[in-house]
């Protein structure tokens, strides 16, 4: 079961529709209570949890997070690597790039340069 509980009514109902067993979401109680889902598609959205205690408690329940963000300046993007999630998606993205990631997940090396910044590695 893919989750889609992205707060955008057009961006929810295309990927509705594009992926087989998904269902859109408006709560997040809701997401942290269905017991078969395997992926969460999110983006950054105001709830009554802040943005890592619930992507904490949904990375509990080992739900592959698919993020999308609006760049890669957001300081969620930390909270996020720190998580575990590697599945995220700046805009502008397309339809076919965010199905794509719920069976081809991201590999370290697509999100390495991000987590170089913020451990401050040394780039070379």
């Amino acid at each position: 079961m893919v989750l889609i509980f992205t707060d955008n009514e057009q961006l929810d109902r295309d990927l509705n529709k594009q992926i087989e067993d998904s269902r859109i979401v408006y709560y997040p109680d809701y997401v942290l209570e269905e017991k078969d889902a395997t992926t969460l598609i999110a983006t950054l959205q105001p709830n009554k949890y802040n943005f890592k205690d619930f992507m904490f408690k949904v990375r509990e329940k080992n739900i592959q997070v698919i993020l999308i963000l609006e760049n890669d300046k957001v300081k969620e993007l930390k909270e996020a690597l720190t998580l575990g999630i590697y599945d995220i998606i700046l805009d502008p993205f397309s339809l076919e790039d965010v199905t794509k990631k719920i069976t081809n997940p991201s590999m370290f090396s697509e999100i390495s340069k991000y987590i170089k910044d913020i451990l401050e590695l040394d780039a070379n």
